[in-house]
């Protein structure tokens, strides 16, 4: 998938979605923060109002200040109070910290609410007249503790990033496994559309051949009849190229067949049997090439590998893969490495010779496709399609100078 659309479909929408909840979670604090500020100022009201009554039944006793504020002592939400009087003068307060009341009688109106900061945190303060009697005029000043809310508003910002925190990485994870669905169905799509194309290319080379082959072999039994017939009485000075005739009518014919058995359905005859025979029998009747140019073949298998699969068209498949590499390669090794994992067998098979060009070693699998001056071309294509029919994989890495190697995937073992 194209970068464009990776942005596009999956992370602008993820980080519209993020953007979105940050911005509810914004919103819902600020609601919930303006509600509770709202609550307070109402019961602070509510609480100034009762103790005014309670104060102007003291003062009509003839309580004195500090009596009245004795009575209060335990009040844990108010974290001030003070009485003045008409003069606005401070005749009594009380504060959970020792000399602390910040009154400002210039900044003050009456019925007024407000918040502060101190060092317990917000404060919010209410500042109230009232009359006990005899025309006498008091002031109650009483500032109410905002700490509770102040802790539940860095609860809930903690819990909204912690909630945050979660759906980014489930987003991410959900992100990333879409992508990687995503490219999943392309890349399924991309080998389907492949495998349709080569289908579908193999049917019209098969029918093509399929109508030379017909064609080629009328007239080549002919000549096969007409060079034995030949072969029985031969000229002196023609009999050795009635020899070297038949030979090229056999060549031809061998072609023929090779094309014959390339273009019928392989049918798989699966027996159990062990990988290294197969192998090292391959390997075997190799030696005389490899040892005239010099090359060593070396087998690795740390443990018995169990095959049960199609013996001949495995060996066919080493011996194309070999053959190949051997005539890659002027000297140095051929190295071929089987293993397990889980319940896959994994073979390599790396040689030292030239390697091939990246635009070459796109098309190796393809029929009839080759640089070589001998050879049809359908070696690594057989390969490819013995390798498939057991539900197998094979890649193809090389570089120009570096060698080739061929990495197979076989199920079981």
């Amino acid at each position: 998938m194209k970068k464009k659309n990776i942005i596009l479909f999956f992370f602008l929408p993820f980080l519209g979605i993020i953007f979105i909840f940050f911005v509810l979670s914004l919103l819902n604090r600020t609601y919930v923060k303006a509600k509770v500020e709202a609550l307070v100022k109402e019961q602070l009201q509510a609480t100034a109002e009762i103790l005014k009554v309670n104060f102007s039944h003291f003062l009509k006793e003839n309580y004195l200040v500090d009596e009245i504020f004795k009575l209060y002592s335990q009040e844990q939400n108010i974290y001030y109070m003070a009485l003045l009087d008409e003069k606005k003068e401070v005749l009594g307060w009380k504060s959970r910290f020792e000399g602390y009341l910040p009154l400002s009688l210039q900044s003050i109106k009456e019925n007024e609410s407000w918040v502060i900061e101190s060092p317990a945190g917000k404060i919010f303060n209410h500042f109230s007249s009232f009359s006990p009697g005899e025309g006498k005029t008091y002031f109650l000043y009483l500032g109410y503790s905002l700490m509770n809310l102040e802790e539940m508003m860095l609860r809930s910002r903690q819990n909204f990033f912690y909630i945050f925190g979660v759906i980014f990485v489930i987003g991410i994870i959900v992100f990333m496994g879409a992508y990687q669905l995503q490219r999943h169905y392309l890349a399924k799509t991309k080998e389907a559309e492949e495998e349709r194309k080569e289908k579908e290319r193999f049917r019209e080379i098969s029918a093509f051949t399929s109508g030379i082959a017909h064609e080629i072999k009328n007239p080549l039994n002919s000549l096969s009849l007409f060079f034995e017939l030949l072969g029985k009485r031969p000229p002196p000075d023609l009999q050795q190229e009635i020899s070297q005739g038949k030979e090229e009518i056999q060549k031809i014919s061998r072609i023929m067949d090779q094309f014959t058995d390339f273009l019928k359905p392989l049918r798989l005859s699966k027996e159990k049997f062990k990988l290294e025979e197969i192998v090292n029998s391959v390997i075997e009747s190799l030696k005389r090439e490899a040892d005239q140019k010099g090359i060593e073949v070396r087998y690795i298998q740390p443990t018995p590998i169990i095959l049960n699969a199609d013996k001949g068209l495995i060996g066919q498949v080493f011996f194309n893969l070999l053959k190949n590499s051997l005539e890659a390669t002027e000297k140095g090794l051929v190295l071929i490495k089987a293993g397990q994992q889980k319940k896959q067998v994994l073979i390599k098979v790396e040689d030292s010779g030239g390697g091939i060009s990246e635009e070459d070693s796109i098309h190796i699998f393809e029929p009839f496709y080759s640089r070589k001056s001998k050879g049809m071309g359908v070696g690594l294509y057989l390969v490819k399609k013995i390798i498939q029919a057991h539900d197998g994989k094979i890649e193809c890495r090389s570089e120009l100078g570096r060698g080739t190697t061929f990495f197979i995937q076989l199920p079981g073992g």
